[in-house]
């Protein structure tokens, strides 16, 4: 406090000096003589008068004068405005005559107390601790039946594979098995049932496996299916059904046909839609299931089966319902039916795999076109949000060997490898949004 500050108080509480000068100056005749004692009284008044006022302020000093503890009196310092207003911490002012104080937060403190107030105590806000990335690497690939048609032959089948390797439930994904078992979750199409009805739809090809070939799955650490194709119906209602309780009793989830599955890994919810899409005349029930998911998870995966069988390039429904999904809310989109690779979109910063082409596929002997991918989305997550959406490509074959299908798909190196990547960047030139060599990464 200073000097002028200290004077200028002194004079407006003159009251409060006199108080003291009638205390400390002597009232007898003969004492009042004694003119020296007298200024010593008053030198030490005014020093003690300056101590009190620095240390208890105008206030407090009435108040141990008048002898009173009362503490509503306020200050009537004329520096400040006796405006009936009461001010808050924000600076906003309300009119009360009653209440002459200044509000930091819930308590009122006196205008001249020199006690700090709450917000001048209370720690500044600390700035929320940033959460370590987590990274979340999902798996798709295409068309897996794992089973066959009744009506082929015997000879180099799915099953004359099965027995002719020992019933090995972990020979048909040991081709892929360092990106499966190192990714957080595999989804492919399963375009079988898994059943042992007799029953079957009246069609071209009607696939199905024995209810233990889900086995296979598993050992390929396979944890997800989609279900929405155009043969899981291949057995009616009741391969259907069947299929549903093997994959249950197997633990394995499934998504389509009505059925959004959720996923949960490194704290992190998974969603996944599944849909058969001929045309976009189910963009009305695909926006509702995408909002449910987008309510529900981090994460939403939406797998079409869709497009024409044996071309390399997407058609308008395709293109269409897979940005409208992105639209939406989803985070990926894959596709599946063509049975061979078409290119990829990366729209709005999200990957559209249009087709991802035969896998492990029992429906074909010895396909012609044996070329195959894996497309890996990495998923970066910081506090809850998706920060980063990347992707990998590893080109395979459906086979790992060239001459006939032996249902055991295979990571490609060299001169075929590159002829897959090749053909992947081809079909995405066409496309609006196509991706280029600086969208994707490509495996050793």
């Amino acid at each position: 406090m200073g000097l002028v500050s200290i004077l200028f108080k002194v004079c407006y509480n003159v009251n409060v000096v006199f108080g003291l000068i009638r205390i400390c100056i002597p009232r007898d005749k003969e004492s009042i003589k004694d003119v020296g004692k007298m200024r010593k009284r008053v030198i030490v008044l005014a020093f003690i008068l300056a101590l009190a006022i620095i240390v208890f302020g105008t206030p407090k000093l009435q108040q141990l004068i008048a002898g009173s503890n009362n503490p509503s009196v306020q200050s009537d310092d004329p520096s400040e405005p006796n405006t009936g207003q009461n001010i808050d911490t924000k600076g906003n002012t309300s009119h009360d005559n009653s209440d002459k104080t200044i509000k930091n937060n819930e308590n009122n403190i006196p205008a001249e107390s020199p006690v700090p107030s709450e917000s001048d105590e209370r720690p500044r806000d600390e700035e929320p601790v940033e959460e370590e990335p987590v990274e979340i690497r999902i798996s798709f690939a295409g068309d897996c039946t794992i089973g066959t048609d009744e009506t082929f032959t015997y000879v180099n089948s799915f099953p004359d594979r099965y027995d002719k390797i020992g019933r090995d439930d972990s020979y048909f994904f040991k081709g892929v098995e360092s990106v499966f078992h190192n990714d957080d979750l595999t989804l492919v199409n399963l375009e079988t049932t898994f059943t042992t009805a007799k029953k079957k739809a009246d069609k071209t090809f009607r696939f199905k496996g024995d209810p233990s070939y889900v086995n296979i799955l598993t050992e390929g650490s396979i944890e997800m299916v989609n279900i929405s194709n155009n043969h899981i119906y291949d057995y009616l209602e009741q391969g259907f059904q069947d299929t549903l309780e093997t994959l249950e009793q197997a633990g394995i989830y499934y998504s389509g046909e009505g059925h959004i599955a959720y996923y949960e890994t490194k704290g992190i919810t998974i969603a996944s839609i599944g849909y058969v899409a001929w045309s976009t005349d189910i963009q009305d029930s695909l926006k509702k299931d995408i909002a449910e998911a987008r309510e529900n998870a981090d994460l939403v995966i939406v797998s079409f089966h869709w497009g024409k069988e044996r071309s390399n390039y997407p058609n308008s429904v395709q293109t269409q319902l897979g940005r409208f999904s992105i639209d939406e809310g989803a985070d990926i989109v894959v596709g599946h039916h063509p049975h061979v690779i078409q290119g990829i979109d990366k729209y709005k910063g999200k990957y559209i795999v249009y087709s991802l082409a035969n896998f492990c596929f029992g429906g074909n002997r010895n396909p012609a076109d044996k070329d195959t991918f894996i497309f890996q989305g990495l998923f970066t997550f910081q506090n809850g949000e998706l920060i980063e959406n990347d992707g990998t490509i590893y080109a395979c074959r459906v086979s790992s060997v060239n001459n006939v299908n032996d249902y055991q798909p295979t990571l490609l190196k060299g001169e075929d490898r590159e002829r897959v990547i090749n053909r992947i960047l081809k079909y995405s030139e066409k496309l609006n949004y196509g991706i280029t060599m600086e969208d994707v990464n490509f495996s050793e």
